[in-house]
């Protein structure tokens, strides 16, 4: 599964980069997530649950960053399992560039795989659930960011 975004952020830059490093501003923009806890600068754990259908698989995904260049662009890994969701793996790269001062095009490039029950079951589903997860976490993503830039 391969998929791409572009998306406008209503923050500078820098207040993005910060925002996209935070693990607890990603819980807050990541639907449906349980947990997220940060292990380094550059490793963090987010535990997750999400719907396909009938089905409502949880994933505990470890995710890395590389290849940093702050604060516009780094490479991000994941690698998630589930009892019933099976593996999970997915790198996105993902860049950041000024629009102007107040605000950012954020822009990625992603690949994932799955593996186990869903897989098998409907990679169709699983490809326009991945895309509303995306349109989802970036839309909560911007309303996150901008009510803490408001602090």
């Amino acid at each position: 599964m391969e998929m791409t975004g572009r998306y406008i952020i209503n923050s500078p830059r820098q207040l993005v980069w910060e925002a996209m490093n935070d693990p607890q501003i990603l819980k807050q923009a990541i639907p449906r997530c349980d947990e997220a806890i940060r292990h380094s600068d550059t490793e963090f754990t987010a535990v997750f649950s999400f719907n396909l259908g009938f089905i409502k698989p949880r994933l505990q995904s470890l995710i890395s960053l590389s290849e940093i260049d702050a604060p516009n662009s780094y490479v991000m890994a994941a690698e998630g399992k589930g009892k019933l969701a099976g593996l999970a793996k997915g790198k996105a790269r993902v860049k950041l560039s000024e629009q102007d001062a107040t605000t950012t095009l954020l822009e990625f490039q992603a690949e994932g795989d799955m593996q186990g029950t869903i897989a098998e079951m409907a990679s169709k589903l699983v490809t326009k659930t991945a895309q509303k997860l995306a349109d989802d976490f970036f839309y909560r993503f911007d309303q996150v960011v901008s009510e803490n830039k408001k602090l």
